[in-house]
């Protein structure tokens, strides 16, 4: 069940179908950020960089650095460095893209989730990053579902260079990919999915990710804005 779910985690992310994104969802959350906590947060670093990727950025870190502050930030706000040690990541294949780019492809299973990042092997700049867990772990408990959030959520707070005060914006943001129409936002030159898929025995399998891309993808992609929605 884990290879499978590692195996979903590196679906190339530019075959997910944008086409749909941008529509209004229909209800908000229950247990999503409120339109008045929702403060949208502003990154203290401008943690991206240029590149040939299809969204035009990558996140100007490199999978150690990732690792090195995600576990800080998540030390720091109550979780257990012991779960994502840098030393737990695999590489699981290379390829090359059009582009010309390689990329390496890692997995981190803490034995509960699986981290995964896609990385440029020539300037080992993180191209996404992804969790994902079993939703039948997912349902077990309120507890689970709130870690694998705050997981979620500092994921993006590091990659986007925001500081811990902002885990439970981004936490609650992923929350609202579930239940939204599209499953997908913009914000702030990243784009946030989730997406979930069945295996062969009919265990259904939660997909977050992270993708940093830029600002002309929102329109060219047709991605709803995150402040839109709360517009709506």
């Amino acid at each position: 069940m884990m290879k499978k779910l590692i195996c979903l985690l590196l679906i190339g992310v530019m075959a997910l179908s944008f086409a749909s994104c941008g529509s209004a969802p229909e209800k908000k959350t229950e247990n999503g950020a409120t339109e008045d906590e929702a403060n949208y947060p502003t990154p203290e670093d401008e943690n991206f960089t240029e590149s040939k990727t299809e969204t035009g950025l990558v996140y100007n870190m490199t999978l150690d650095r990732f690792t090195t502050e995600f576990n800080a930030m998540y030390l720091s706000i109550g979780g257990k460095e012991s779960e994502f040690p840098y030393k737990k990541w695999k590489l699981l294949k290379k390829e090359e893209q059009n582009n010309s780019m390689t990329y390496a492809y890692y997995s981190l299973d803490s034995g509960e989730m699986v981290l995964t990042a896609t990385v440029d092997e020539k300037s080992l700049r993180i191209v996404n990053l992804g969790c994902g867990i079993t939703a039948k772990k997912f349902n077990s408990s309120e507890n689970t579902q709130q870690k694998v959030m705050t997981v979620c959520g500092t994921i993006a707070a590091v990659a986007g260079g925001y500081k811990e005060d902002d885990v439970s914006f981004f936490g609650n943001l992923f929350v609202d990919t579930i239940e939204s129409k599209d499953h997908c936002f913009w914000y702030e030159n990243s784009i946030y999915l989730y997406d979930s898929e069945n295996d062969k025995d009919g265990n259904t399998m939660m997909l977050f990710r992270t993708i940093p891309a830029k600002s002309n993808i929102e329109a060219e992609w047709n991605l709803q804005d995150y402040k839109e929605y709360w517009l709506n």
